[in-house]
């Protein structure tokens, strides 16, 4: 069976991207193109707690989004 995590991962790795109320992360190249070229991966929240980060590492990034989904539960 595969972790919500992992799903994630795929997901983004797939273009895709997972939505928790006003809370997102995606893989931003997908959807902008970045000078850099580096692949940045945004976490994004539009509640009260307003917040907003681009990441360079998927695991990291996935860890901000679930800190940020048990905080708006």
């Amino acid at each position: 069976m595969i972790s919500h995590r992992d799903s994630i991962r795929v997901k983004l790795n797939e273009g895709k991207y997972e939505e928790y109320k006003n809370l997102s992360i995606c893989k931003i190249n997908d959807f902008y193109r970045l000078g850099s070229g580096k692949i940045k991966y945004q976490v994004h929240c539009d509640n009260r707690s307003k917040f907003s980060q681009l990441y360079d590492d998927i695991e990291e990034a996935i860890d901000q989004y679930f800190e940020l989904r048990r905080r708006i539960k």
